[in-house]
């Protein structure tokens, strides 16, 4: 068993298509094929079914599936060890941020990306649910989002700052003097909120059901960019983190009158796993940034 040929193996159960899977690795179909086929020959079964233009995993294959990333993640760390014991700037960071939290990313990839210039840096932008996963696969070094109310097991992290839901308003929105901002005062103004599977509108809607209240949104979205481009116009309100809006000039952030409504944004990586001197320089150099 190959460590290339579990990293094939990973790449077909995550697209499930060979053709896909060959494009993403830089091989020719046959060969990521044969490179199957060979790891399932050694194995003596099958780890996909071949399902006329797609393949499904078998249960075989889902059982393989975590104990190859723990190979490959085992053997990249391996390599990466010996690459800091040189000292050698090189490498890669995969970072994840919420949406609400990615642009508190920008100063310090700048500062980093400066003093680093040969580390290839990779950012992805997603929901906290997807980013927590990402992590779990190894998929992810580093994760900026919010917590959840419940610890999980594999995961730890570090507490940054309460960031409060409020009204996210043009500045020159007739509700953006006001100091603070009733939730029911909202049904009364066109709505654009994110969809539900954002942290942020899981703790809206949470907090409604709690408190038996109702807030019907007009519009829906899971693009924060699109959502302000709405919300610019001057006609759409919405409920985001204040922090969401640190680099957006034309928009205001009203508290809401409901206090309990906040969340807590934090660093989260994976537990027990090595943390290459890459991950650790970015870690020290964000959090120097965000706690001042």
């Amino acid at each position: 068993m190959e460590i290339r040929q579990l990293k094939y193996f990973i790449k077909s159960a995550e697209l499930l298509n060979f053709t896909e899977a060959a494009k993403a690795s830089s091989i020719a179909e046959s060969t990521l094929s044969q490179q199957i086929k060979q790891l399932e020959t050694e194995l003596n079964i099958l780890l996909f079914k071949r399902v006329k233009k797609h393949i499904e995993l078998t249960e075989a294959g889902e059982m393989l599936l975590p104990y190859a990333r723990r190979t490959v993640a085992d053997s990249e760390d391996a390599a990466q060890r010996m690459n800091d014991l040189q000292n050698l700037h090189t490498g890669t960071l995969r970072i994840g941020g919420t949406f609400s939290l990615c642009s508190l990313l920008t100063d310090t990839l700048l500062k980093f990306s400066q003093k680093y210039p040969n580390i290839k840096v990779t950012v992805e932008c997603q929901t906290a649910n997807k980013l927590l996963k990402h992590l779990k696969e190894h998929k992810l070094d580093l994760a900026l989002c919010f917590e959840s109310p419940l610890s999980i097991e594999s995961i730890e992290s570090e507490y940054l700052f309460d960031s409060p839901l409020c009204v996210i308003l043009h500045r020159h929105h007739s509700l953006a003097a006001m100091k603070e901002i009733p939730l029911q005062m909202l049904r009364n103004y066109p709505l654009a909120l994110t969809t539900k599977e954002m942290h942020a509108r899981a703790i809206l809607d949470n907090y409604l059901v709690m408190n038996k209240q109702k807030l019907e949104p007009q519009m829906e979205l899971n693009d924060i960019n699109i959502l302000f481009q709405l919300i610019k116009t001057k006609h759409w309100t919405s409920l985001l983190p204040m922090s969401t809006i640190i680099n957006e000039k034309e928009l205001k952030a009203v508290p809401l009158a409901e206090k309990e409504l906040k969340m807590q944004a934090a660093l989260m990586w994976l537990k027990d796993n090595y943390q290459k001197k890459a991950v650790t320089e970015f870690t020290q150099m964000l959090l120097k940034k965000l706690k001042g």
